[in-house]
């Protein structure tokens, strides 16, 4: 079972349905399904997976400002100095283990083993949304992987809106991810023609 929701005391802005979060977790396996370098990964991590992030003082609401592990920003320094076949590799990598996560969380025993991971890891935290429910959100830290990074946009998003996810569904050639059983592609996909 998923985590339940509770009362919480930080604020951050997210929308529901077609939420940043969801479109930022969807872009990286729509994007990724044609072959990415390093420029789209950076285009990627800097316009959709940072603005999903919670904030500093959403996850330290003491004011303590970040610890060492955490890191508000999508990079660490280290990250901008890799070659283009690693950073091919890093993607590689990532894609495949989020297409396995995707399986898992369209089960909701399997959602929730990996929900509870993500968040004892410290990657998902719950906050609250500008109308008081309590919502969850990923959270970027140094040294994070990229594979957990777009899967706690994955997980975040399975948390607030489970039933999204039963009726999870992945188009291979064209990359669109449909979610509570509506299948999306882009106007191009050959497969389109063939799903129902």
């Amino acid at each position: 079972m998923l985590p339940r929701r509770s009362p919480v005391a930080s604020t951050i802005v997210i929308a529901s349905a077609a939420s940043p979060v969801r479109l930022a977790a969807t872009e990286f396996v729509r994007g990724t399904t044609f072959g990415w370098g390093k420029r789209e990964l950076a285009a990627w991590l800097v316009c959709h997976y940072a603005p999903c992030l919670a904030s500093d003082a959403v996850v330290h609401p003491d004011g303590a400002g970040p610890r060492s592990t955490t890191h508000s920003g999508p990079l660490s320094t280290t990250s901008a100095h890799l070659d283009g076949d690693r950073v091919e590799r890093l993607i590689l990598e990532a894609r495949s283990s989020v297409l396995r996560l995707l399986a898992d969380l369209a089960w909701p025993s399997q959602a929730a083993v990996r929900a509870r991971s993500a968040i004892a890891a410290g990657f998902v935290i719950e906050t609250r949304a500008p109308r008081a429910e309590s919502v969850w959100a990923p959270v970027g830290r140094k040294r994070m992987r990229l594979a957990d990074r777009v899967a706690s946009l994955f997980i975040a998003d399975a948390i607030d809106n489970p039933h999204d996810y039963r009726g999870l569904s992945l188009c291979r050639a064209c990359g669109e991810v449909g979610f509570g059983g509506d299948a999306a592609h882009e106007p191009s996909c050959e497969r389109a023609r063939h799903v129902a």
